[in-house]
């Protein structure tokens, strides 16, 4: 006899925008005040990073991080990103330590609340 055949079904996360969020915090804020690089999805892209700064602007909370590894390719030129939190998904902490972005500039505006960066935590 054959075995039944399997169903792949979708199901939805059971997590709210708002809980995911806080998931994200709770490992960026742990993540800087290791040294750590994290690995999330953003926009479809897989990708290793190392955050700097996560920051409240315009009630919308915000990660600044370099990018080491793209789709599991090493980055061809290091850069300071922006990354919205809600847009972060399957966040998880990476073995790879972190530097600091020696061109950031914490004190700018642009950063609005800063809740954590690299030396404040």
């Amino acid at each position: 006899m054959s075995e039944p055949r399997k169903i792949l079904s979708l199901q939805p996360s059971t997590k709210t925008p708002e809980e995911r969020e806080a998931e994200a915090l709770a490992l960026l804020t742990l993540a800087i005040g290791r040294k750590q690089c994290v690995r999330w999805t953003y926009n479809e892209v897989d990708m290793e990073a190392a955050p700097q700064a996560v920051y409240l602007k315009k009630e919308s909370l915000y990660c600044d991080a370099v990018v080491t590894h793209r789709n599991g390719v090493k980055s061809k030129e290091l850069k300071l990103g922006s990354f919205r939190l809600s847009g972060l998904k399957g966040i998880k902490l990476s073995e790879n330590g972190s530097e600091l972005w020696p061109d950031i500039q914490l004190s700018d505006g642009r950063y609005g609340v800063i809740i954590a960066a690299w030396g404040q935590t």
